[in-house]
């Protein structure tokens, strides 16, 4: 199944796919949470279709090796666990891509082409992009790699301008709301309420609506707003918000302060005092994993955006 904000990247997908203008490398990116991942696995297996469909045809040999996972011409570079220490690690590194070029420099078992999968490229250490960039640029013999990126703005120049770029848009489609009225039972209002609160990501609002995460949301924002008129003081919000998660909490403050600033773009005092504070609900959500006391980061920044008057 395709969701309906990723269709229009499917379509262009198939079309490039059906008149062979396939490119040697792919990057596929957009928010968290919108399925690209599933996406890109589907773009492999059509790839490596013997019956050179898409989507895949699901009954070629080609097709069944890749249900089992045991495709010799398909290889997947993600995280995977440190042999050192037995904890799985947080980027991708150089030892995976020297594995893949090793693998792509063999002769083809099943299929007419090869095809490699990456993600999230963004999590590659500088090694590895420099080990990964000639491959994208001459990948050896019928080969397409196709990287997912869920933060861009992360990535080397170098490695986006060796690819064909394909950009999820989920917030401003008119079918993640669509799909998420019909998916969880809710209004439109509730539908972009929840799509604001998960980033523009279509199944983590889904997810917040389930757990009932998305009524903390509601109380943040509100809190937010009422801090305005004076009402909760700094030290009250702080209590009322003790129970939100708290990496939840600073990136909803920080999509709030976002959304406060395109409402001030025009007064430049105000404006300039909101980025400083959204930067800083970044700055402070990166504190997290550190021993600083959360309860005094958050009640500075409340005293802070409470003598904003926009």
């Amino acid at each position: 199944m395709i969701y309906p904000w990723l269709e229009p990247v499917d379509a262009e997908f198939s079309e490039r796919f059906n008149e062979d203008r396939l490119p040697h490398a792919l990057l596929l990116y957009g928010p968290r949470d919108t399925g690209k991942t599933e996406l890109a696995i589907s773009f492999i297996a059509s790839i490596l279709c013997l019956e050179n469909r898409h989507p895949a045809c699901g009954s070629c040999r080609s097709c069944q090796l890749l249900q089992t996972g045991a495709h010799p011409d398909r290889h997947i570079i993600t995280f995977e666990e440190n042999p050192k220490t037995g904890v799985m690690r947080k980027e991708l590194v150089v030892s995976q891509v020297r594995i893949l070029i090793s693998s792509l420099n063999l002769t083809n078992t099943i299929s007419k082409r090869k095809a490699a999968l990456i993600h999230p490229v963004e999590a590659a250490n500088r090694s590895t992009v420099n080990a990964l960039l000639k491959t994208l640029e001459e990948p050896p013999g019928e080969t397409v790699l196709v990287l997912v990126s869920h933060d861009s703005g992360h990535l080397p120049a170098t490695i986006r301008s060796r690819c064909q770029n394909l950009q999820v848009r989920p917030a401003a489609s008119k079918g993640a709301i669509e799909w998420l009225c019909t998916e969880v039972g809710i209004t439109p209002a509730e539908a972009e309420t929840a799509l604001r609160a998960a980033a523009g990501s279509p199944l983590k609002a889904s997810r917040m609506i389930r757990d009932g995460s998305i009524e903390y949301y509601r109380q943040v924002i509100s809190i937010l707003e009422d801090l305005h008129t004076d009402s909760p003081g700094s030290a009250a919000a702080v209590a009322a918000l003790a129970e939100v998660d708290p990496e939840l909490l600073w990136s909803w403050i920080s999509l709030y302060a976002a959304e406060v600033l395109k409402r001030v773009i025009t007064r430049p005092d105000i404006a300039l005092r909101v980025s400083r504070l959204q930067a800083l609900a970044d700055r402070n959500r990166t504190l997290l994993p550190t021993p600083v006391r959360k309860d005094f980061l958050l009640q500075d920044w409340l005293i802070q955006w409470a003598r904003i008057r926009a």
